[in-house]
């Protein structure tokens, strides 16, 4: 911003231009750096919108988990809410492991099998 002002206009103000242009092109540069760490914040929010969406699309009434090669058929049984049961994390990961299994091609990182499972969660404590 200080760049698009000419020379002339910061000697006109004397000895307090010298401090207001450099004032003014610090702020400037302060500026872009703001925008280039929104930039990336928003690149990284839609990154979590898609794995997101993809979780939701992968788990949705509609699109039961089915196997995507030869049984096409074979579809996974629905899995029940989990509420942090020591007794029944054993049983609630079996669970989990089949659709995952059925649908590999969906759950294709670690994060996705973590937002997958967070989907049925509604109580207790989720740890990595």
């Amino acid at each position: 911003m200080s760049h698009q002002l000419t020379n002339d206009f910061w000697d006109l103000l004397g000895l307090q231009g010298l401090f207001l242009c450099e004032l003014f092109h610090k702020q400037s540069e302060l500026v872009v750096q703001l925008q280039l760490a929104n930039n990336a914040l928003k690149e990284a929010m839609q990154a979590q919108d898609d794995v997101t969406d993809a979780v939701v699309k992968a788990v949705s009434p509609g699109n039961t988990p089915t196997m995507s090669h030869s049984l096409q058929s074979t579809k996974a049984a629905k899995l029940e809410s989990f509420n942090g049961s020591r007794d029944k994390m054993e049983q609630f990961v079996q669970a989990v492991c089949i659709p995952v299994t059925m649908q590999i091609d969906t759950f294709t990182n670690k994060r996705m099998n973590i937002l997958y499972v967070l989907l049925f969660m509604c109580r207790g404590m989720a740890q990595v």
